[in-house]
């Protein structure tokens, strides 16, 4: 290999175009590797979804390289033992990687850092996840934004920046030869498709059908109404910056794209908004952003009907059976459960998060931990721990005619629409033929309500 030559080291940047931290020159050749650290594969015991959807998207990867003429090295141990070797091997003298701004992630650069400096090998970083680099986006005092509403004027005021340029020059497959790839996947589950072509045609596919009504549709989760790009987003195989291009360059075409398009960037600065916090206060990953004393209940018989979707309430139990079947929920009904569990049930939010962490496709650290803090009244952009939702009225706005809760639900499908969302107020004949397999509500909701205003209240008032 020329010595000229550079390892990129991929971890969740898992694309080829507009990734800032591989671009880095585009016309030297560069070799990329993919490291199986024994510690993130521990942690990802409890997800066996999401390690299969990142087979799928190294799959797709080593795929789009080897239409190059290179390959994806995969190798297994721990980052800081196994880089240096690997670049002195192939005579690289820079290594690149995407910045994480998650502890442990920023540790274990770290750790690689020293490791390659006592060969004279360089480790550089480069912003692939956030659309604005945290830590870039301050307010007038210089400090770091605790409210989404003044992050997010400031967030869409800055211009987005240009694109990345993809290397033009790859190390050939033949001088990889003797280093170990992607080994087959095993068995496989059900799985969207992966990977940085699917994620571009899914993007493709929403501006053009989708953003229109995105500001309407996108609360109404028996609708395809949403970008359903989170999971690419998480694995890096699309960046948020050329989604935000794409969206911004679309209303300017059509006007009348021009609130769809508004209100999603605003989603999309949520993403951004949360890895900022846990840039910044790092201390997120491990407490509350803001102390809430709450007397949480141990109840355990309610938690694994929260988890295994029968509660008794149909919004909820929907939003639990599609993420367990799926790996994914619709984030209305995420807010709905995630209410349910923290106020109805007054369970600690932090069970909750560990459980979505578990099965979501597009769980990451900033985004699971930040909106289950916004959810709980603990984060720095809390609700007012006095919202709770109700999941019947919920159910009724938002899915009125009960078309989510039946395609998750089935013992309800024969219940009419008037009665979907609350079907213990059918007559006990009616349940009887209708839902007879269907449980009663594990709590009452007026009752559940007082108590979790009166544990809130008591936890602000100290």
């Amino acid at each position: 290999m020329p010595a000229a030559a550079r390892l990129h080291w991929f971890t969740s940047d898992l694309r080829l175009a507009d990734n800032a931290a591989l671009a880095a020159d585009p016309s030297e050749p560069v070799a990329v590797v993919f490291v199986r650290d024994p510690d993130s594969v521990r942690r990802a015991a409890s997800a066996p979804r999401r390690v299969a959807f990142l087979h799928a998207c190294l799959a797709a990867l080593d795929e789009a390289l080897a239409k190059r003429g290179s390959r994806l090295v995969v190798v297994d141990g721990d980052p800081a033992a196994v880089l240096p070797p690997l670049a002195a091997r192939l005579g690289a003298r820079v290594v690149t990687h995407a910045t994480n701004h998650e502890p442990a992630a920023r540790a274990r650069a770290s750790r690689v850092a020293s490791a390659l400096v006592r060969d004279g090998v360089a480790l550089r970083a480069g912003e692939a996840g956030a659309i604005h680099a945290p830590g870039t986006l301050l307010t007038a005092a210089g400090t770091p934004f605790q409210v989404y509403g003044a992050f997010a004027r400031a967030w869409l005021a800055r211009p987005l920046p240009t694109p990345a340029p993809t290397p033009k020059r790859w190390v050939a497959a033949a001088a990889l030869r003797g280093l170990p790839g992607l080994a087959p996947a095993g068995d496989r589950v059900e799985l969207p498709p992966a990977g940085e072509a699917a994620a571009h045609a899914r993007l493709a596919r929403f501006v053009r059908h989708g953003l229109a009504t995105y500001a309407t549709r996108r609360d109404l989760p028996a609708l395809d109404g949403t970008s359903r790009l989170s999971y690419h987003l998480r694995f890096g195989t699309v960046s948020a910056a050329d989604a935000c291009r794409r969206a911004e360059a679309a209303a300017r075409r059509d006007p009348a794209l021009a609130e769809g398009s508004l209100v999603w960037r605003r989603e999309l600065a949520w993403r951004d908004f949360f890895a900022h916090l846990l840039h910044a206060f790092p201390r997120v990953a491990r407490e509350p952003f803001r102390p809430l004393a709450v007397r949480w209940r141990v109840d355990d018989a309610g938690f694994r009907r929260w988890q295994s979707g029968t509660t008794g309430y149909p919004l909820v139990d929907a939003g639990m059976r599609e993420l367990a079947a799926t790996g994914f929920m619709h984030n209305r009904a995420r807010m709905v459960t995630a209410s349910f569990l923290t106020r109805h049930l007054l369970v600690d939010w932090r069970l909750g998060e560990r459980h979505f962490m578990a099965e979501l496709l597009d769980a990451q650290l900033a985004q699971n931990d930040g909106n289950w803090q916004w959810v709980a009244g603990t984060g720095a952009d809390a609700q007012p721990f006095h919202r709770i939702f109700s999941p019947v009225r919920q159910g009724e706005r938002f899915d009125p005619d009960g078309a989510y809760v039946r395609r998750w639900v089935p013992e309800l499908g024969r219940v009419p629409a008037t009665h979907v969302h609350a079907p213990w107020t059918l007559t006990s004949i009616e349940r009887r033929s209708w839902c007879p397999d269907y449980p009663p509500p594990v709590v009452d909701l007026d009752l559940a309500r007082g108590r979790a205003l009166a544990a809130l209240g008591a936890a602000r008032a100290g």
